[in-house]
């Protein structure tokens, strides 16, 4: 038997506030008051908070103060550690795993937590034919497909059997879509259930006002130590600037997305600091690969000469980023920094396509559509300034770009449905593996239209082969191997413009104590207090 498969501690970490679970327990330090209340500033709302049901970091980061799942991440790494499972074992084939579960758990809603509510949590999913089935669970097909059947053991035990050995399997079930849900509220409330949301975790879902404000309270009988504020109050301020006057204002503690040229006005005052981690993402433009003319590598290999990442980096990341040459992060396992590069080249940019236009594979005079999110993100801190870059950039390559500046959810609906020639997005790491960005980002399983990630339509039967082959060996050298290969095959096939590399920053008021940053670009606020 394999006990324990650990996940390595693969994200390489600047200096940050790495979050430490156990920093706070038992910590003699008082919290002022029992009815502190944590105001954070973000820059959208949420669109749903049942985990198994979204994708966009806003809803994200509050589930994850919410629900909990059988396994979690290391305070600063993606090492996986216990959480409602207390111990687990794999079969020597690999495809039958058995996990034995924390007793005396309890739901927010007073329920027990045991095997049979992780077999909900994972049927619902799975199973199209679950009475509590729904057709938008985001990331079950790319993720947890391999899922044949998850039976309860007994009370406290669940084995879950797979289809095949698949080596990122752990670290997947500490992502927020394994989350265990309360069955008896996903049966009181059905597809309603997003908006009253019941796990297990140290904070439980207390109002949700749209477009203005999210608020979770302590859970008072938390398995665990408890929360040290009473009460986070999450407000939609969609304005940067707002946000920042705000937070200088006393009227929110934590600010998000501040604008990156903003960011030393905050170094610099008195009452504010900055807080900051290296995390594994990337940002990029993808192209329609079965549009003409993207769907010509030439093409594509122009539009790579003709970005300019140099000033995207400097002026829009402050320096707060490096740029990218491929879709994995230089801190992550089987990153390969040999591969092919398209330097800043505008007269190559324009040779290509003006060769393309006399062979009348081009036509210089339509105008293609660049679908743009307005909403900052961690990868993506100011998107409409970073598409407006590549908008001169390939205006002077002879290409005439519209820009499509829409909130995120209409984003995410235009995009996964093709509507776009070109798309600005991008992607942090829900784990440490290479598997999440590759698989996820270019599999060409990825290509059915819904809700899948891969914004390129990018297909290639030998990067698909590679990759289906890496999730299946344990053998780390060689998935270092595959994955470099399928890298190097992406590179050359150029479905994207790789464009940066970037950190998380928050800024804070000073008393706001032990805010903890996550190397998935999530802040955890379990430990967090106010020291006034």
């Amino acid at each position: 038997m394999i006990r324990g498969f650990l996940v390595l501690s693969l994200l390489g970490l600047g200096a940050c506030d790495a979050l430490d679970w156990t920093s706070w327990r038992g910590d003699p330090r008082p919290t002022e008051g029992k009815n502190q209340t944590l105001i954070v500033g973000k820059p959208g709302d949420a669109i749903g908070l049942d985990p198994g049901r979204i994708s966009d970091d806003e809803s994200v980061e509050i589930c994850e103060q919410i629900f909990e799942h059988l396994v979690r991440y290391a305070p600063a790494s993606t090492e996986v550690q216990p959480e409602l499972a207390l111990s687990w074992e794999v079969d020597a084939l690999g495809t039958v795993w058995t996990f034995h579960l924390r007793p005396g758990v309890k739901f927010h809603d007073g329920t027990p937590f045991d095997a049979d509510a992780v077999v909900f949590s994972f049927d619902r999913q799975r199973n199209p034919f679950h009475p509590q089935h729904e057709p938008d669970f985001a990331y079950w097909t790319d993720q947890y497909s391999y899922i044949e059947k998850v039976e309860a053991e007994g009370p406290l035990t669940v084995r879950i059997k797979i289809e095949r050995p698949y080596a990122p399997f752990l670290s997947s079930l500490a992502m927020f879509p394994a989350s265990i849900v309360s069955p008896a509220a996903v049966r009181k409330y059905g597809k309603e259930f997003a908006f009253h949301p019941v796990g297990t975790g140290p904070f439980r879902f207390a109002s949700w006002s749209p477009g203005d404000r999210i608020v979770i309270e302590r859970n008072e009988g938390y398995w665990g130590e408890r929360a040290r504020v009473q009460r986070i109050v999450f407000r939609d301020i969609p304005d940067a600037r707002q946000r920042l006057v705000a937070l200088e204002g006393g009227a929110v503690d934590v600010a998000y997305s501040i604008l990156p040229e903003e960011l030393q006005y905050v170094k610099l005052h008195p009452d504010l600091r900055l807080h900051q981690i290296a995390v594994a993402n990337v940002a990029y433009l993808a192209m329609n690969t079965v549009k003409p003319p993207f769907d010509d590598v030439e093409v594509r290999h122009a539009i790579n000469y003709a970005v300019n990442k140099e000033p995207i980096v400097k002026l829009v990341y402050q320096g707060l980023a490096v740029p990218a040459f491929g879709p994995l992060p230089p801190s992550l396992w089987s990153y390969k920094a040999d591969i092919e590069k398209y330097p800043y080249d505008p007269a190559r940019a324009r040779a290509i396509l003006e060769g393309k236009r006399a062979e009348k594979k081009l036509d210089m005079n339509r105008r293609y559509k660049l679908y743009v999110p307005s909403t900052p993100r961690t990868y993506l801190p100011d998107p409409e300034l970073v598409a407006r870059v590549i908008q001169r950039n390939l205006e002077d390559v002879g290409l005439k770009v519209d820009l499509i500046v829409e909130d995120l959810a209409s984003h995410y609906d235009a995009v996964r449905a093709g509507k776009h020639d070109l798309c600005l997005f991008g992607w942090t790491a829900d784990n440490g593996d290479p598997d999440n960005f590759l698989k996820v980002l270019l599999d060409h399983d990825d290509t059915r239209r819904g809700p899948e990630q891969n914004d390129a339509f990018y297909r290639n039967g030998e990067v698909h082969g590679l990759l289906t082959y890496a999730e299946e060996t344990f053998d780390q050298g060689e998935r270092i191997r595959l994955y470099q290969t399928a890298q190097d095959i992406i590179a050359h096939d150029a479905p994207w413009v790789p464009l940066a590399h970037s950190e998380l920053v928050v800024a804070a008021r000073n008393e706001v104590e032990d805010l903890a940053l996550h190397p998935i670009a999530t802040v955890y606020y379990r430990g967090v207090y106010l020291n006034r």
